[in-house]
C-alpha cells in the first residue's frame, strides 16, 4: 500500500462521498497504525488506543467504525474476551473495491487529465515526509489542503515548503509558524 497514493485517493473519494469528521479522523488513525505495522493485510489495535489517538469516546469510536465499514473503507472483526479487533484498511487501488470508489477516482482523473495518481503521489511525498520528520506526526486534513494550496495555487515549490517546515522545527515551533512563513513567502511571489 502506498501511503501518499491512498491519502490522495481518500481526498478524491471524499469529494463525492459523505463521511463524518470523526470517521475521517478514525480512518487516518488506522492508516497511521497500519503504516507502523508495515502495511500488514490485517492488524489489531485496541479500542482504547484508538480512543487516545483520535480523541473519540468508546461509543463514538464504535459508531464511526461502523460508518467506515458501511462505506467500504475498512473491514473489522470484533473478538471476545477483551481481545483487540482485527482491522483491514480497504485500499483504493485494489481490484476488490466497489464501483463507487472506482468512479470517484475516474471522475477525479477526468478533471485533471494531465496528472495521474502516481505522479501526484510522487509530487506530494516529499513535503509529507518532511512534515512528519519536523513535527513528529502527520498533518491534519486541513493542513494538507493548506499545503497543497501553497504549492498549487500560490506557486511555491515543494522544496520551499519543506524549507519552511525545517525553519519552524529548528526553533522548536510547530506547523502554524511554518504556515506564517509560507504565507509571507507566497505574498512575495
Amino acid at each position: 500500500m502506498n501511503y501518499i497514493k491512498e491519502l490522495n485517493a481518500f481526498y478524491d473519494w471524499l469529494e463525492i462521498n459523505k463521511l463524518s469528521p470523526s470517521a475521517i479522523n478514525l480512518w487516518y488513525a488506522l492508516m497511521h497504525i497500519n503504516n507502523k505495522a508495515g502495511w500488514a493485510e490485517t492488524f489489531t489495535v485496541a479500542e482504547s488506543v484508538l480512543c487516545v489517538k483520535t480523541g473519540l469516546t468508546d461509543r463514538t469510536l464504535r459508531k464511526v467504525r461502523n460508518e467506515l465499514k458501511q462505506k467500504n473503507r475498512i473491514e473489522f472483526t470484533s473478538r471476545k474476551g477483551g481481545k483487540a479487533p482485527i482491522y483491514r484498511v480497504v485500499s483504493f487501488f485494489s481490484t476488490e473495491n466497489n464501483s463507487a470508489d472506482s468512479s470517484a477516482l475516474n471522475k477525479r482523473k477526468e478533471t485533471k487529465p494531465n496528472e495521474t495518481n502516481t505522479s501526484a503521489a510522487t509530487k506530494r511525498s516529499n513535503y509529507f515526509d518532511e512534515y512528519m520528520i519536523c513535527f513528529s506526526g502527520q498533518p491534519s486534513p486541513i493542513q494538507i489542503q493548506e499545503i497543497n494550496s501553497f504549492i498549487d495555487q500560490d506557486g511555491l515549490q515543494e522544496e520551499v515548503v519543506c524549507l519552511a517546515f525545517r525553519k519552524a522545527s529548528e526553533i522548536g515551533a510547530k506547523y502554524p509558524y511554518a504556515r506564517s512563513i509560507l504565507n509571507s513567502w507566497s505574498k512575495r511571489e
